[in-house]
């Protein structure tokens, strides 16, 4: 199955309506777009970037000086839509009422912080309703070889061991575009009070503590959301 996962953060002042009418946009496409097989979404269960906006932009560490620290919030918006194959995600990308739902996300959202990631999946439909998903995109640092990302990818491996962690996925980024990042992690937990104290553990701390040297940290797009699969 070929996934495309895109992120999305809205822009500062955006209005609860504004965002309803996104997300009815997102669950359309399900129905009228033929090619997609699966489609889910959701909204951050965190927060997002509410935080983020809390601060003045003045006061705020720029991303460009942010390696350490990480990215400064959550995406606020996950949508994850599943295809048959290259040609289906092909169809869906020239699909005019995609491009209608694009145009209004673009209208309430950064559209140049928006994260994308095509990739590949084996079994049936990766999704388990009513469950929570959190997901990490990333983008290797400069002049990371193949052995040094196989040793990140074998360490985010280990967060199968987690308590009440159901799925771990990673996916390499097959998509063509110059703003795709380069892979993502999906995680499955059974509920908001799992996704916290995973997100909190010692385990992760030491996963991140692998990953972050060998990519680009203050990039990392990051979600948790509840599954609905449509």
């Amino acid at each position: 199955m070929l996934r495309h996962t895109a992120f999305f953060m809205f822009s500062d002042g955006v209005t609860p309506e504004q965002q309803l009418i996104m997300l009815k946009g997102l669950a359309y496409m399900r129905y009228e777009c033929p090619t997609v097989e699966h489609l889910d979404y959701g909204t951050d269960v965190f927060g997002g970037s509410r935080d983020m906006y809390s601060v003045k932009p003045y006061r705020r560490t720029p991303r460009w000086r942010g390696r350490r620290q990480g990215p400064p919030a959550n995406f606020d918006v996950a949508l994850h839509l599943d295809f048959i194959d290259k040609e289906g995600n092909d169809a869906y990308n020239d699909d005019a009422v995609h491009h209608e739902v694009a145009v209004y996300n673009e209208s309430i959202c950064v559209a140049e912080l928006t994260a994308r990631v095509d990739w590949f999946y084996d079994g049936g439909f990766l999704t388990r309703p009513g469950h929570i998903r959190h997901c990490e995109m990333f983008v290797w640092d400069d002049d990371v070889d193949e052995a040094a990302r196989e040793h990140a990818l074998d360490a985010v491996r280990r967060l199968e061991a987690a308590p009440e962690v159901e799925s771990v996925v990673i996916g390499r980024n097959v998509g063509t575009l110059t703003t795709d990042f380069d892979w993502i992690l999906d995680v499955q937990v059974p509920d908001e009070q799992a996704c916290k104290q995973l997100l909190g553990s010692d385990l992760y701390a030491g996963v991140m503590g692998d990953v972050a040297p060998l990519t680009k940290h203050e990039w990392t797009a990051r979600m948790s959301h509840v599954m609905r699969g449509l």
